[in-house]
């Protein structure tokens, strides 16, 4: 068990780079839309849209705010456990304390994602007498133009930060959206779609560290990634039966099988 609470209390500054590509693809093409299409969509808008084709082109695609901002190490205090934690404790981060690392991106970003849940947990992953690694995972929203409904979601940001206990620096931090198909939801007017963004990602310009810290206590990343689930989802705690054992057991019981065909995932915020 340790206590964090006391190691970032110097004010040294963290420079940090922010990356984002534009959308590579999307099932139903939203961001690259033809001005006919667009022109549609505006006329049926309820309100008056005061916007251009080219506008809309780059909605979609703005890159980040702040390519490169300073933060200081008492910044970083949001992600730290309220309290003394063991490796493998899960804790809530504030909201409000997240959005500044958000805003590098836009400033429209907001951790308002309508689920009646705290959309941001951190765990101590892994602990050494000289280093902490603390993994964390975000869910939020980038409100793009709100006249016109436009957002962009992404499925989640995941990071981790690693701290040198001893002098109460920060080794390394990064935030990204995770590299796979359809991570990212959109929308406008009234339409939806889904696509994919190569990279989406905040990251520290610390000095290299080793290669290899000797971690005294540590859990796998598949271990922190189950606890987040469980945290953030109830769902997860069903035992499911693979559909296989489902027919024969049906079978087995004369009883049918009540069947939903899901689109996507459940376990994060993108189709």
């Amino acid at each position: 068990m340790i206590d964090l609470n006391n190691v970032l209390k110097t004010s040294v500054n963290v420079p940090m780079h922010a990356y984002w590509d534009p959308i590579e693809n999307t099932a139903n093409n939203l961001h690259w839309s033809t001005e006919e299409k667009f022109n549609r969509a505006k006329a049926k808008w309820q309100e008056p849209v005061y916007m251009a084709w080219e506008q809309w082109l780059e909605l979609f695609n703005p890159g980040p705010a702040h390519p490169m901002k300073n933060y200081s190490t008492t910044d970083f205090q949001v992600f730290l456990p309220p309290s003394t934690a063991n490796v493998g404790d899960v804790w809530d981060l504030k909201s409000e304390a997240i959005l500044p690392f958000l805003q590098q991106f836009h400033p429209g970003a907001t951790m308002n994602i309508k689920h009646g849940r705290n959309g941001a947990k951190a765990c101590l992953r892994a602990l050494s007498p000289e280093y902490a690694d603390i993994v964390f995972r975000i869910h939020a929203r980038f409100i793009l133009d709100a006249s016109i409904g436009a957002y962009l979601r992404p499925a989640q940001f995941a990071g981790h930060l690693i701290i040198n206990l001893n002098d109460g620096t920060i080794c390394q931090f990064r935030l990204s959206l995770p590299r796979r198909n359809s991570n990212v939801d959109m929308g406008a007017f009234t339409s939806r779609d889904l696509g994919f963004v190569p990279r989406m990602e905040l990251c520290s310009l610390s000095e290299p560290q080793r290669k290899s810290i000797d971690w005294e206590t540590a859990i796998t990343a598949e271990e922190v990634g189950k606890k987040f689930e469980n945290s953030l989802y109830k769902f997860t705690e069903i035992e499911w039966t693979p559909i296989e054992d489902a027919v024969e057991r049906a079978k087995a019981l004369n009883r049918p099988i009540h069947a939903v065909l899901l689109f996507g995932v459940l376990d994060d915020e993108s189709c």
